[in-house]
């Protein structure tokens, strides 16, 4: 398991930096099995997915089967680790809807389950949970009569829909919405929807904001929050630039903030 661990944590933005920079372990092990650090990677992935799917698999596979099987960078984008209220979704989809992902992979309690589905409804109207075949009979028991889609990460590693989602919007709540904005983007709206911004004083323009927010239209205002996380990724990277890499480093590279010239060093690197 320890060794699982390890190699689970080679697919972090911090360890493929770290062997960009200093790649003889990895350049050894390359050598070895005359292979390009493309398909080393790909090889150690392969490792992952058989013996330790943890959330990064889970993850790494939404977004090839979804982002870039079913969308496009085009049209589509993602966010990972998105706080909303007390819980943190995993994997949100955004294009003209948006969609919660939330994973319990095999290594995963369902203890917080129920917590973390509330939450997540008080900012989006679209929730999945995404589970290992192990989950299915408890979590089916769950979300039986609830709105909450459930798929299924087979062991072929195929999505596999059990429920499908159902939109649900009875507890959306702006609160939510304007708590997880950057500031930017909520004055983007307001500029969008009145023409102008509060002039208050620094102390008093927080609340300002936010009293002006609350007036617009909720399915208006729904509309306008998800446009704004979806730009936050939105043509970050081209189809191109994220599919000449290996299936195994896809989303690690869309989601961590890698300036042009790693980006650049990583293509080298990966040919090598």
């Amino acid at each position: 398991m320890a060794e699982m661990i390890a190699l689970n944590k080679v697919f972090t933005k911090k360890n493929i930096l770290k062997a960009m920079n200093d790649d003889s372990k990895l350049k050894s092990y390359a050598e070895s099995l005359e292979l390009s650090h493309y398909d080393v990677f790909e090889c150690l992935y392969k490792e992952l997915v058989r013996n330790y799917r943890s959330e990064y698999v889970y993850k790494n596979t939404l977004f090839n089967k979804l982002l870039l099987g079913k969308h496009n960078l085009n049209t589509t984008s993602a966010l990972v680790e998105l706080p909303i209220d007390k819980s943190i979704a995993d994997f949100v989809l955004l294009n003209g809807k948006a969609t919660v992902y939330e994973i319990k992979t095999e290594l995963d309690s369902l203890e917080r389950l129920k917590t973390q589905l509330n939450n997540y409804y008080k900012a989006f109207d679209l929730v999945n949970v995404v589970i290992s075949e192990q989950h299915l009979k408890s979590v089916m028991d769950i979300l039986k009569s609830s709105p909450v889609g459930i798929i299924v990460l087979t062991s072929q590693m195929t999505l596999s829909t059990k429920k499908e989602a159902i939109r649900y919007t009875k507890t959306l709540d702006k609160n939510v919405w304007f708590s997880m904005l950057r500031k930017y983007e909520f004055e983007e709206i307001l500029m969008s929807y009145y023409g102008f911004l509060p002039k208050t004083n620094d102390f008093e323009y927080y609340n300002a904001c936010k009293e002006l927010f609350f007036k617009i239209d909720r399915d208006l205002l729904y509309k306008n929050f998800s446009l704004c996380l979806k730009n936050r990724n939105f043509k970050k990277y081209s189809n191109e630039q994220i599919e000449i890499l290996p299936k195994s480093l896809r989303s690690l590279i869309y989601f961590s903030k890698f300036s042009k010239s790693d980006y650049s060093k990583l293509i080298s690197f990966l040919n090598y």
